[in-house]
């Protein structure tokens, strides 16, 4: 597929991950065409989430090793799996970029939350 290709045509101007949830519902219809997509899809939660850990473990060895092009494609494996996982859990990525900026908009960034949700984590903490 080209970069303006989809699964069912020219892309419409989503950006990638709106893109990729829109190809997500497509996956049952060509099952054979994306063998690894269906069988992620149909292996449920426990599976994506090994999935996201394992391409969030794999980016960060890219990232000690200061490898920049083998941690952007792990940085894509890692966003193609957490959007599976996601979507599996009916969560849109629209949802997930929401919090993101409520947290900007009350705390002046989108960083990780205390457990308690009152404000920035401090970075010892992380």
């Amino acid at each position: 597929m080209s970069r303006t290709e989809t699964l069912h045509g020219p892309s419409s101007g989503f950006d990638a991950i709106h893109q990729l949830e829109d190809d997500l519902k497509h996956v049952g219809e060509q099952a054979a065409r994306f063998p690894r997509t269906t069988k992620l899809i149909s292996d449920g939660a426990p599976q994506q989430a090994k999935k996201v850990v394992e391409e969030a473990t794999e980016l960060a060895i890219e990232a000690i090793q200061q490898n920049r092009e083998a941690a952007i494609m792990e940085a894509a494996d890692l966003l193609y799996n957490l959007v599976v996982l996601l979507d599996g859990m009916d969560i849109p990525f629209d949802d997930i970029c929401e919090e993101l900026e409520r947290r900007r908009t009350i705390f002046g960034i989108a960083a990780k939350q205390h457990k308690n949700g009152m404000g920035p984590a401090d970075p010892k903490d992380a």
